[in-house]
């Protein structure tokens, strides 16, 4: 799966979308471990240089998950696909996203003027007849 139809498969971006998930999880991996030791009544003590126990366990924990789903071989086809698939994709200009944005923008501001009307009215009948 190299060449897939004249393009390069994205393997190196694949590879540190990986690592970057890989760091996410790590990060809260870490927190788990720490409560985890904190309900246990465990010390979270220094395992390496200035590393405690829960950042080693936790980053351990992701680099090794990590490793397995990369070596899953349908998990890596369907990474390598979608990530070449969102190179085939037309992303939209900064002018074109910029109108969209105002777009929306103004739409939500039309949007909750009319639904804060409607509860204003709404309010004022419910006092009137309550």
């Amino acid at each position: 799966m190299d060449n897939v139809g004249g393009i390069e498969q994205p393997r190196r971006i694949v590879a540190i979308a990986y690592v970057v998930a890989a760091l996410a999880l790590g990060v809260f991996l870490e927190k788990v471990v720490e409560l985890a030791l904190s309900y246990a009544r465990v010390n979270d003590f220094v395992v390496i240089g200035d590393w405690p126990l829960s950042t080693v366990a936790g980053f351990a924990l992701a680099a090794g998950t990590a490793v397995v789903v990369w070596r899953i071989p349908r998990t890596q086809t369907i990474s390598l696909e979608v990530a070449l698939e969102l190179q085939r994709v037309t992303w939209p200009s900064v002018r074109e996203t910029r109108a969209a944005t105002i777009a929306v923008i103004v739409a939500s501001a039309v949007a909750s003027l009319i639904l804060g009307v409607f509860d204003m009215v709404w309010s004022w009948l419910s006092a009137k007849i309550y």
